[in-house]
Order: structure tokens, then sequence, then C-alpha cells
């Protein structure tokens, strides 16, 4: 219930940053942030004209990733091309993901598994079991049918 309504308030774009928040957070200040704006690079919400510059999410992780890359050393032009890459490349993951994951469990406070499937191909699933001690990933392919024991999975891993 709570992820959904969390999904939801991302998804629809209703959390709003301010222009000294998002300037604060990212490193960026606001002159630079209104100069971004200018050339196209970024937008704000339209919010009454005299009040202050507001973001939407989505925005503040686009000046995120555009900071990052003048960190490294990037032009401004480049970097801005190099975040829209990443963010196409994430939005892409993110539907794909979206669409495949079925179920995702914690156990132990040390081990992630992820749930994917049902494959159309030959109707099996993927576990995919993150060992957060280790840092190091392991998988299964399962039969949808089968009854699946997470903590079976990972005891085999």
């Amino acid at each position: 219930m709570i992820y959904n309504h969390l999904k939801e308030l991302l998804k629809n774009d209703h959390l709003l940053v301010g222009i000294s928040e998002l300037s604060e957070l990212v490193g960026v200040s606001p002159r630079q942030l209104r100069y971004w704006e200018t050339k196209g690079f970024i937008q704000s919400v339209e919010t009454d004209s005299t009040g202050p510059r507001k973001y939407r999410l989505p925005t503040v992780a686009k000046v995120e990733i555009i900071k990052q890359y003048l960190d490294e050393g990037y032009t401004l032009t480049k970097a801005v091309e190099k975040a829209t890459a990443h963010i196409q490349k994430m939005h892409h993951v993110r539907k794909v993901f979206s669409k495949c994951i079925k179920e995702i469990e914690l156990f132990d406070q040390r081990y992630t598994a992820i749930s994917f499937g049902d494959f159309k191909e030959d109707d099996s699933q993927i576990y995919i079991i993150h060992d957060d001690e280790t840092d190091e990933l392991t998988y299964k392919i399962v039969p949808v049918a089968e009854n699946v024991d997470i903590k079976e999975l990972i005891r085999e891993a």
C-alpha cells in the first residue's frame, strides 16, 4: 500500500523542490540553475511568476547527473548531452524492469531476492539473489508451476 502510494507520487510528479533547496542539495548555485533553464537544459514548473522556481523530481535527478559530469571535467553542453542519454537509458531500464519484476524479498537483512518472470518462451521465472555481505550475485531458473521457497534458493546459492 505504501509502495503503491509512493510509486504514484513519483509517477505523477507531485513532488516539487524549490530552487534554493535544489541548489543546496546538488551544489549548483541558483544563478547557474537559472542559466541552465534559459538555455533549455532544465525546466521549472510554471507557477506564480513572482514566486521562486520549483522543479520536479526528474529535473532534480537531471541536475544531479549534469553536476556529476561537470565535476568529471565535461563541458556544460557535453554534460547535458551525457545526462540526457543516461536518463533515457534509465527510463528504458525502469520500463523493462517494471514489466518483468514480480517480487522483491529481503531476508536476514543480508539477502535480496528478485523474481523475474513469467517468460513466454519456456514458462519459467528467474530469481536473482544478491548477498549484501559478499556482494555476490547468483541466479536460479525455475518453472513457473513450481512452488518456490526463497529461503531454500538462498541456501543453494
